[in-house]
């Protein structure tokens, strides 16, 4: 599933944002569900390769570190979402991730070729993904990615496959365009609805054209606020089932440490 993803920091009132459109071929089952325990919280859903669970697509820790990934090509490597359950399980913060990743790619694991980006108070980054090769983007205010890689060296290959490398750039170029503007909570749910020019797989709420072509199935948002007096981040997760030009977003408070009502409200609101 190629998928829309990102992050930005809005400065007043300042809060950590990070989003994604989760895009799946049209014909193909969506299946997913919570993941829910003391200290972490996300998205789960099944590997299109193996047809098992996989790890989480999106999520928060009780930290404040957001992780959300897009797809660029399935391999028979391990999955970054599986990558991205370990970070948010034991990372702290964006950082500490990176190093956590670096770490095991230099042990000689591989994973499939993917995006990760991962958010916190102050910083956000990207860590692209080819196996086991890796690149770097950091940032302060704004990241966005895709199904394509920025500054890995893929291009070719990705065009060679047929996995709509153009489309993809097109949907990061439009995005880039709109998170720059973005002020707000209602800017960066207008982005997630955004159909640019129009309804195709190339905007970013993606519409199928095709039982063969992907759209977007659920929408995202995860919105954190560090400046709370307890010292705990305040966490509001959003989520819209359907494509979010025309889906209502629910909100879902998501609060650490968790217990088993806490966990099973949050199962209740979650849009089935």
């Amino acid at each position: 599933m190629p998928s829309f993803a990102g992050a930005t920091i809005l400065q007043n009132p300042r809060k950590t944002l990070i989003f994604k459109n989760r895009d799946m071929l049209l014909s193909a089952p969506h299946i997913d569900g919570l993941f829910y325990d003391v200290d972490c919280f996300g998205v789960r859903g099944i590997d299109k390769t193996t047809g098992s669970a996989a790890g989480l697509a999106i999520g928060v820790n009780r930290h404040g570190l957001a992780i959300a990934n897009t797809n660029v090509m399935s391999t028979s490597d391990p999955s970054y979402t599986m990558l991205t359950e370990q970070l948010l399980m034991f990372a702290k913060d964006a950082e500490d991730g990176l190093s956590m990743t670096v770490e095991q790619l230099k042990s000689n694991r591989s994973y499939q070729w993917g995006n990760l980006v991962l958010a916190d108070e102050d910083s956000m980054l990207v860590i692209e993904l080819a196996g086991n090769d890796h690149s770097i983007e950091w940032s302060e205010r704004r990241v966005l990615r895709t199904g394509h890689h920025i500054m890995l060296d893929t291009e070719q290959f990705l065009r060679d496959e047929g996995r709509g490398y153009d489309e993809s750039v097109k949907r990061v170029e439009r995005g880039y365009d709109m998170i720059r503007q973005a002020s707000s909570m209602d800017d960066v749910f207008s982005l997630l609805r955004d159909h640019g020019e129009g309804s195709s797989q190339s905007s970013i709420c993606c519409h199928a054209q095709a039982e063969d072509s992907y759209e977007t199935v659920m929408s995202y948002l995860i919105e954190i606020d560090h400046n709370t007096e307890s010292g705990r981040p305040k966490i509001v997760f959003h989520v819209a089932k359907g494509i979010p030009c025309e889906a209502e977003f629910t909100a879902i408070p998501i609060i650490f440490p968790a217990d088993e009502e806490i966990m099973n409200r949050a199962v209740h609101l979650y849009p089935k």
